[in-house]
């Protein structure tokens, strides 16, 4: 039997109620010693075991490579910026051998470091903040694909692998993976909080982990039914948990370790203070920031009581302590939706994002009896002070309008598409799967989609929950375990990392043996 059923939470709450029995090392992942390893991506045990990288190297699908920063001369990976023996460039091909009275500050040999941002770090000038070969104190590298900002190793993006109990770190711009880590059973999203990874997982728990390397801490905390979506204002954590209708609030009440390394070595002790019921079966779903208050959307129960959603609640957290419902906007229904013929449609909202002023819904366009698409995408825009209510159309390749985000003055939102699954829940058909890109006058002015080549067999695409870094948004995929990258260069889309002709493989970020993997989330780390 096929089921024609849209993609929105159906998989991820679906895949909650029985997640995989963990292997010996997790999925991906091979044993080196005591530790199990991902040999893609380690730098520690590059391919093999016992094969590490140099500390300018990265391992890229279990190859040695010189790591963004460093250029090959001859046979080693050098920091040209900084090297003296090559300043500026390989020593003979362009760049100089400093004399041995001088030092090298950005590809220049000079009597001494003359940048106020420079520290001497033997005959080098680097800035410790963000030099990741000397990050925070000289000498001290960052690992595998890991970035330097404010003197502290982190990587830029993190993926939540929904299947494998994985998260997955990226750089972003050179779009290099990190190796993963097991972090509880099924993630869904994580949040970062002081140096902390906070890892909210389908087994109704908050987990922590080291932001530094992914290493799991004693510290942790009890959720609701099927945890959705993770804030955090620090002090206090807001987590939406979707069965049972709730916002819940904690709040960080000791300080962090004074001095030298970790702040919370064992993890962050929070407790609950407060929480919101949105009222039965209204599975609230994602939300977004704007002033005091957050305003989230109200999926609805699609299989027993859709009409309980189709709205968007403001919460005001003026006190955290004492969160409460402010308004609640009613989003548009009946013909307004522009059923197909012979469907009946329902309002079913996913990702929101403030900008510029207003709120923008990703409003999936629902047949409530079976769950397929009953009419073309929208974005619902709400203007928060005059309560006004309206549709932006996303046109025809735009099917489950999914999450949202602001870039700039544009706004960028996925298309999960239209999917078939066979009984055993596997992708066999999607249509209307991609990127749409929405100008400055909320207008649509580009859009991408995403589909194997024509002629070729891949994994089917499924546009999931994104995040963006600059202008480069890095795209989870609902059904492959890959993370797309797309640049929004103007009012265009370029696919730097997809299936389209001219871009480079999707980044594999939770590979799984069989059946479908989903990235709950992609996560930019500020």
């Amino acid at each position: 039997m096929k089921r024609d059923v849209l993609l929105l939470g159906v998989l991820s709450l679906l895949l909650a109620g029985c997640p995989d029995e963990a292997p010996l090392c997790s999925e991906g992942q091979r044993r080196c010693g005591e530790a199990c390893v991902d040999l893609s991506s380690a730098s520690s045990d590059c391919g093999a075991c016992g094969v590490a990288c140099a500390g300018t190297e990265v391992c890229v699908e279990g190859s040695c490579r010189c790591r963004s920063g460093a250029s090959l001369c001859g046979e080693r990976c050098v920091v040209t910026a900084s090297d003296p023996a090559h300043c500026g460039g390989c020593a003979g091909a362009g760049g100089r051998v400093c004399a041995p009275d001088e030092v090298c500050e950005r590809g220049e040999c000079k009597a001494t470091c003359t940048l106020a941002t420079s520290e001497r770090c033997e005959r080098s000038c680097v800035d410790l903040d963000t030099d990741a070969f000397h990050c925070g104190a000289c000498g001290n590298v960052c690992a595998d694909a890991r970035s330097c900002r404010g003197g502290t190793c982190t990587y830029d993006v993190v993926a939540a692998c929904f299947n494998t109990g994985q998260v997955v770190g990226l750089q972003a711009g050179p779009d290099v993976k990190g190796p993963s880590m097991a972090v509880g059973t099924s993630p869904q999203t994580v949040a970062p909080m002081q140096d902390v990874l906070l890892v909210l997982d389908a087994s109704m728990r908050l987990l922590q982990a080291r932001l530094s390397d992914y290493g799991v801490l004693p510290a942790r905390n009890t959720t609701g039914l099927v945890p959705n979506h993770l804030l955090v204002r620090d002090p206090y954590v807001f987590i939406l948990n979707s069965t049972s209708n709730t916002l819940q609030v904690l709040r960080r009440d000791e300080a962090p370790a004074s001095g030298p390394g970790p702040r919370f070595p064992d993890g962050i002790t929070l407790t609950n203070v407060a929480s919101v019921n949105f009222g039965e079966n209204t599975n609230p779903y994602g939300f977004t920031e704007l002033g005091p208050d957050v305003y989230v959307t109200l999926l609805g129960n699609l299989q027993t009581a859709p009409s309980a959603g189709g709205r968007v609640a403001r919460v005001s957290l003026s006190d955290p302590t004492a969160p409460s419902i402010t308004d609640v906007f009613a989003l548009p229904t009946g013909e307004a939706l522009q059923p197909f013929p012979g469907r009946t449609t329902a309002p079913a909202p996913a990702g929101i994002a403030a900008h510029r002023g207003r709120v923008y819904a990703a409003l999936g366009n629902l047949d409530p009896r079976d769950f397929t698409v009953g009419g073309p995408g929208f974005l619902a825009r709400i203007d928060p002070t005059s309560r006004a209510v309206d549709l932006i159309e996303l046109g025809e390749g735009c099917l489950n309008p999914f999450w949202v985000v602001s870039v700039g003055e544009r706004l960028l939102v996925s298309c999960s598409g239209g999917a078939t699954y066979d009984r055993d829940f596997n992708l066999i058909d999607v249509r209307g799967t991609g990127l749409v890109l929405l100008g400055a006058e909320d207008r649509v002015v580009a859009s991408l989609p995403l589909k194997c080549p024509e002629g070729t067999s891949c994994p089917l695409p499924s546009a999931g929950r994104f995040s963006v870094v600059g202008n480069r948004a890095y795209v989870g995929d609902n059904n492959a375990g890959r993370i797309f990258v797309l640049e929004v260069a103007g009012d265009t889309l370029v696919e730097r990392r997809g299936l389209g002709p001219g871009a480079e493989p999707p980044i594999l970020a939770c590979p799984r043996a069989s059946g479908p993997s989903l990235v709950g989330d992609v996560v930019a780390i500020p």
